[in-house]
């Protein structure tokens, strides 16, 4: 019981630790177009910028969603979270010092949760109900 609380933890944390280095990196990204383009970027709000990250995510939880009014609503949805969900799940074969995880096809793993990626693309295209939705999926998805 205790390796199942312990497998649970650690991907939580892993999750997190991932989100959290994504929303740095952003914030990196942003400090150094700021500097390249002279101007005021994130170095001016807060403390070093450092709540940029956090405004970026409230914005990002609160905004207005829309949806096209013939979509199919629950696949247009879900597609993005099966993408994001899959984008995460790349992550656990990864090698841990600690080793929660022990992956003996961790190479075939990242392959296959890597490939189902494209089936999310062309959901998301396809839920919209328009062709040019479907037709601007269909080359991010085309080797």
């Amino acid at each position: 019981m205790s390796d199942y609380f312990t497998l649970l933890i650690s991907g939580i944390l892993l999750v997190v630790c991932v989100l959290l280095g994504v929303g740095f990196l952003t914030l990196l990204e942003r400090k150094v177009l700021g500097y390249i383009q002279i101007r005021k970027g994130p170095n001016k709000v807060g403390i070093l910028g450092l709540p940029q990250p956090l405004g970026d995510g409230l914005k990002l939880f609160f905004k207005e969603q829309v949806s096209p009014l013939m979509s199919n609503f629950y696949i247009y949805y879900l597609s993005p979270v099966l993408n994001l969900f899959l984008a995460l799940l790349i992550w656990f074969c990864m090698p841990f010092w600690f080793g929660f995880l022990n992956f003996n096809f961790g190479v075939l793993f990242f392959l296959c949760c890597s490939s189902l990626g494209v089936y999310a693309i062309m959901l998301s295209g396809w839920s919209s109900n328009s062709i040019y939705s479907l037709l601007g999926g269909l080359p991010s998805v085309a080797p």
